[in-house]
């Protein structure tokens, strides 16, 4: 916190200048007095008065008058105290009724406040004056007087540094001096006096650069037109402070160094005797020391030190100037400080500080500067050479501060800052999360308190974004971790001459953004930081404290990048990185430590990859140099003995590989036990735990396998319970923790327990692939939980429990839920913004808030913002009894072993089926047949009819055949809701059979059907990618299919039924009105202006299926492909039906099936009730016959409660002409892919 002595004009009475405050008063020339009788005889006769006789007052007010005027020919402050006291019984007599009483009183306080810096001397000169502007005021005949009060009452309101007084204080000080100036009143020299008061002010208050550049101009002309030594060096120094408040804002060294001439200039023209040169000097030290820390250049602070060591031995110890000289000379010391050999300047610096302290006056400023300035050195002291002492030290005085800076100000905000930082300190040495809480308080009442254009803002920025990364860590907030990263990306940008600060706002920016890359594998932040990184370290020399720290961060996103691609050079770079800064903080045991742990963690990382015996040993040397060096009770200890377990059970994998099972085992018991002392060293931080545990956990299960037949399974449960169930951690590895615990539990054959942990990892699905993320971020993160996701719905189908459905439909469509959500929030909000945060939104635009952010990061913060109306919770299981359905719902879910159909049927208890012979790698092997067989995005194929029939034969036999057994007799054909998981959902599960595959074939099956048994002759099929929709979203009413939209487009002109189609739906549809896009009529913009209105939509064209992206999947029309974002993020609140004619519109994506990422699923996130589509591509020539049956039986029934069973059996009646027609039989592309999809029950 800098220091400064505060420069101002001279009076009229021609006194020495006084230290204190930033403005010098307005005072008027003192009348001369005769000389006879003696002042002391006046006083002895003044003092035999009493009260009440009538020449009491005047006489009393003489002698304070005189004792005041030889107070200043003599600067005796026994005459500086009587007079006041004189002067302030006169005043108290009056009872403070006279105006020019009551001035002059505070004029002589005024003194006593300079001299002695007591704030409760200002305080009553405030208070005199602001009383005698109100008589003068309201007496109204006294102008000059007026005038007086005024200018100087401003002068007592803006005491302190300008920048430093509150907004409302300062504008009432302006307003003061400018009216003073007006009043024609005041004298030239006064005037010029007001000017530069004027003038220093607006120069601290965020004024433009035009208004700064008018001060300095000001301050120039009063350099030229000083007429004496003394008020030209006051000029100077004027100036000097107006050059470096445009230099705030207008980055440029040539205006400091311009400054620090009119600083030398001006103590020139003062002269080294005189009583201000040493106080004035600390400001040239302040300057120099400011300079020399924007260029660079040591030899500015090394002559700021000289000069102010220089200065303390000129200076009595009871002077007033003292402790400014002290801290600013304290100051410069600190800045010299370089390397850890320099511990013998930071003790200089402390005890400078600690004198400024004893010797300021009690509750002074001088007093509390010196105490926030302390904070900062013992911090400094501690980071060189650790002692719980000095922290304890530096908040002991930082909270002194507070106490003395208790009004809302600049000079609070330093403390603030200091004690925050000394409590992050304490918290990153003890784990202490009361000191993290507090010092977040702190940092942000501190940042508050901070205009943004002060120039410290930007660290203040950096200081409370530093906290809330350190608050992410322990407790997995992403809101503080985005918060931190919005607020780097605020200070970044800031003006900031000081170099070294930049490098340091990006080192910790790099860091935040690996802390969220762990998160959610963003590559965009990895690949940022690691920029970052690299140019905080290339910023920074090896013989500076911060090197060590920038390229060990270097070095471990490094590592994360090697995980990320393997590519070796980056593992090869980092270790040789990690290697610089552990010889370069050798000396630094604390912080050597965690480069040890780091070196040995990537050495490991390389013996993994290579096999290197001497990699993997040099690995555990290292981690356990770096537990060596670390303090017993510092937090961070059990993050090393961890990571040392961890390598040990590495190493045993290595040695069991090699065939050195003695090592192994030796190892391995090693694992354990280093583990139960990280676990033990953790105490009660799940931060700290879930390493801990986690690798306890897998060190058990090693243990146990290299020992067959000494179980651990029980200890390996209850760790790795114990991970599971901590809160303290991200919801990635909450989830991951959870799906070993139910693995493990089900070793055991304990299912309950398992149960236990399943729901824990479903119930976490949507905040793993939280909505505030893109959506290819969260696409993969559903897909790296899909195995156990489907996992845990088979173990709750096995277990016969309505779970399974609920569970089930909380971990499908996950992203469309999402999308509803942000559509509904939109609505209830009146901003489309909030839909932005479905992902399908493309044009989004940017938030002028956050511009500095980037789009994704703009959608977290939002997302956070919504967080209380976007969670999602798993539905209530009981909500699926009685459903009401118009036949059985099949909840089909694939098994490791075997999958599982699992029945729900009205009020009756859920019916489970085992379906031994389909396990989810032969369901798999079905699925990658199938789409071998079938060219991606054409409709001609040639031998895929068999692999198409081979695949409707198996799933008849293992799947569909075993559950039809079970549902349905030979007499009834009900309607099957089925309800696909994961391959099932890319499977024709609809279509299962035995059918023809040569025209011969056809006869056959007439003439005995029961050996081509097949789902179409046995059931009606519906399929429900989500069986309840647990949203606020507002559906449509049921309502007649009177708006159709019939889009029909063919730009290749490879469509040969077009027309005839064209003249079906007409025909079908005679009531309607219909909205033809045909042709070049079928544009992008038409299609999308013309879904709110349809009922009914009908699409005949090309579909695009993209395997890579299918968000790119779509449909191609006249001037482009409407793509499945497009649609889904299309509003069709009217909407009942879309019959979707494409190739592979319902088509499922092969890593996420669950997801429902086609075409048809676009369309009923867009609001179509029921969808007709279709799961493979389609022969072109089968669509008319389709269409024909289909809008025949549709249109012959009400849009009611009962019309998703009505599209569904008019379906199934279209397909049965086909398939029973020789034209189309043999072909099943002319059959198979129709396909009947329903939103959800209602």
């Amino acid at each position: 916190m800098k220091k400064l002595k505060q420069v101002h004009f001279s009076s009229l009475r021609n006194n020495c200048v006084k230290k204190g405050a930033d403005y010098t008063n307005y005072v008027d020339e003192m009348p001369s007095k005769d000389e006879e009788p003696s002042l002391d005889e006046v006083i002895r006769a003044v003092d035999s008065l009493r009260s009440d006789d009538p020449d009491w007052i005047d006489l009393q007010w003489y002698v304070a008058d005189a004792l005041h005027q030889r107070f200043l020919d003599k600067d005796d402050p026994n005459d500086l105290n009587e007079a006041i006291r004189r002067g302030m019984s006169v005043v108290e007599w009056q009872g403070r009724s006279s105006a020019a009483h009551l001035h002059d009183v505070a004029l002589m306080i005024w003194d006593r406040f300079a001299e002695k810096d007591i704030p409760e001397d200002l305080t009553l000169f405030v208070e005199l004056l602001e009383t005698a502007l109100e008589r003068a005021e309201k007496d109204g005949t006294d102008l000059e007087l007026i005038a007086k009060c005024q200018a100087n009452l401003a002068t007592g309101l803006m005491e302190g540094t300008a920048a430093d007084v509150p907004e409302p204080v300062r504008q009432r000080a302006i307003a003061l001096w400018k009216s003073a100036l007006a009043s024609g009143q005041l004298n030239e020299d006064a005037k010029r006096g007001i000017e530069a008061n004027l003038a220093l002010s607006l120069s601290h208050a965020g004024e433009s650069q035009e208004e700064l550049q008018r001060i300095v101009d000001s301050r120039r002309r009063a350099v030229a037109e000083a007429t004496t030594s003394e008020d030209a060096a006051i000029a100077h120094f004027n100036l000097a402070a107006a050059l470096e408040g445009l230099h705030d804002i207008t980055p440029d060294e040539g205006l400091l160094e311009e400054a620090i001439e009119h600083m030398r200039d001006g103590l020139g023209l003062l002269g080294i005797d005189h009583c201000d040169h040493p106080g004035y000097t600390a400001n040239l030290v302040a300057l120099l020391r400011r300079l020399s820390r924007e260029s660079g250049n040591p030899d500015h602070v090394k002559e700021a030190v000289c000069l102010g060591r220089k200065a303390l031995k000129r200076i009595p110890d009871d002077d007033s100037d003292r402790p400014l000289i002290l801290i600013n000379t304290a100051s410069a010391i600190l800045e010299t400080v370089k390397s850890d050999s320099d511990l013998g300047l930071i003790d200089e610096a402390l005890s400078m500080y600690r004198e400024a302290i004893n010797i300021a006056p009690e509750g002074s400023q001088d007093q509390g500067v010196a105490m926030v300035n302390l904070v900062s050195a013992c911090r400094d002291a501690n980071e060189l050479n650790p002692d719980s002492a000095l922290l304890d030290e530096a908040l002991t005085q930082g909270n002194k501060a507070l106490e003395l800076f208790s009004h809302p100000d600049l000079y609070r905000a330093a403390a603030l800052t200091a004690v925050g930082n000394a409590q992050r300190d304490r918290y990153r040495e003890t784990g202490s999360l009361n000191d993290l809480d507090e010092a977040l308080k702190h940092t942000e009442e501190a940042l508050a308190l901070t205009p943004k254009q002060h120039p410290e803002r930007a660290a203040r920025l950096t200081n409370l974004a530093v906290l809330l990364s350190d608050d992410f860590e322990e407790r997995a907030d992403r809101s503080q971790l985005d918060h931190a990263i919005e607020l780097y990306r605020q200070a970044l940008p800031l003006p900031e001459p000081v170099a070294s600060r930049v490098s340091e706002r990006r080192n910790d920016l790099a860091l935040a953004l690996r802390d969220r890359y762990r998160d959610t594998e963003n590559s965009q932040d990895l690949d940022e930081a690691i920029d970052l990184a690299q140019q905080a370290a290339a910023a920074s020399a090896i013989d500076e404290l911060t090197y060590a720290g920038y390229v060990n961060n270097l070095a471990n996103a490094l590592s994360e990048r090697y995980e990320r691609d393997h590519k070796p050079a980056d593992l090869t770079e980092a270790i040789n990185w990690f290697n610089e800064a552990l010889v370069v903080s050798k000396n630094r045991p604390t912080e050597a430590s965690g480069y040890e742990t780091n070196i040995g963690i990537a050495l490991a990382a390389r013996a993994q990859d290579t096999g290197s015996m001497d990699d993997m040993d040099q690995a555990l040397l290292h981690m356990g140099r770096s537990i060596d060096l670390l303090p017993t009770s510092h937090p961070d200890r059990a993050y090393r003995i961890s990571n040392l377990s961890d390598a040990y059970r590495q190493r045993s994998l290595m040695f069991q590989e090699g065939g050195h099972h003695n090592l192994a085992l030796e190892d391995a018991k090693s694992a354990v036990t280093t583990a139960q002392e990280a676990v033990a060293a953790a105490g009660s931080s799940d931060a700290r735990l879930l390493p801990a545990l986690s690798n306890l956990a897998q060190s058990l299960r090693w243990l146990e396998h290299l020992v067959p037949g000494v179980s651990q399974s029980q200890k390996t449960l209850e760790a790795q319970r114990q991970a599971a169930l901590l809160e303290g951690i991200t919801p990635a590895e909450k989830f991951g923790q959870s799906a070993r615990w139910a693995r493990d539990a089900e070793a055991i054959g304990d299912y309950e327990e398992a149960f236990k942990a399943f729901k824990r990892a479903v119930s976490l699905t949507t905040q793993v692939a939280w909505i505030g993320l893109t959506l290819r971020e969260r696409r993969k993160l559903l897909t790296d939980m899909q195995e156990v996701l489907e996992h845990a719905v088979a173990h709750a189908a096995n277990q016969q429990r309505l779970e399974a459905f609920a569970w089930a439909d909380h971990v499908r469509s996950v992203l469309w839920r999402q999308g509803l959500q942000a559509r509904s929030l939109a609505e209830k909000r009146g901003d489309e913004q909030w839909a932005s945060l479905s992902g399908f939104i493309s044009n989004v635009e940017t938030d002028r808030r956050r511009s500095n952010m980037r789009p994704d990061e703009q959608l977290r913060l939002r997302a956070h913002e919504g967080e209380a109306e976007l969670g999602q919770t798993v539905p209530d299981p009981y909500a699926y009894q009685g459903l009401g359905a118009d036949g059985p719902i099949v909840l089909l879910a694939p098994g490791e072993e075997k999958s599982l159909a699992l029945i729900l049927k009205g009020d009756a208890e859920p019916l489970l089926i085992h379906l031994p012979k389909a396990s989810k790698g032969q369901l798999r092997e079905q699925v990658e047949k199938l789409q071998a067989k079938i060219t991606d995005n054409e409709c001609t194929y040639g031998s895929e009819s068999d692999a198409i029939f081979d695949c409707l034969g198996w799933l008849w036999e293992n799947v569909t055949a075993p559950i039809l057994e079970r549902i349905t007799t030979a007499e009834e054909r009900p309607h099957v809701w089925w309800s696909p998981l994961g391959e099932f959902a890319l499977l024709p599960v609809h279509a299962a059979g035995i059918h023809p595959r040569r025209k011969p074939q056809i006869n056959q099956r007439k003439n005995d059907p029961s050996k081509w048994p097949n789902m179409h002759e046995r059931v009606i099929s519906s399929y429900l990618p989500t069986i309840l929709l647990v949203d606020s979203h507002p559906e449509a009413e049921n309502g007649p299919l009177d708006t159709v939209l019939h889009v029909s487009v063919d730009p290749s002109e490879q469509l040969i039924s077009l027309e005839d189609e064209r003249q079906v739906i007409d025909n079908a549809l005679p009531q309607a009105h219909i909205n033809h896009l045909f042709d070049d009529s079928a544009t992008i913009s038409a299609f999308r202006a013309a879904l709110p209105e349809c009922t009914l939509l009908h699409v005949s064209a090309h579909g695009w299926l993209d395997r890579n992206d299918s968000f790119e999947a779509g449909i191609d029309l006249f001037d482009g492909r409407f793509t499945l974002r497009d649609l889904a993020a299309s509003r069709a609140d009217k909407g009942q039906l879309a019959v979707l004619l494409t190739c592979d519109s319902a088509s499922g994506d092969f890593t996420t099936p669950n997801e429902a990422l086609h075409v048809a699923g676009a369309a009923q996130q867009a609001g179509f009730k029921e969808v007709v589509a279709a799961t493979l591509p389609v022969r072109d020539d089968s669509v008319v016959p389709f269409v024909t049956t289909l809008y025949a039986d549709i249109t012959a029934e009400p849009v009611d409660k009962t019309f998703a069973p009505a599209v569904a059996q008019a379906m199934t009646d279209a397909v049965d002409k086909l398939r029973m027609d020789s034209r189309y039989a043999v072909d099943p592309l002319s059959w198979v892919p129709y396909a009947h999809f329903s939103s959800h029950l209602r």
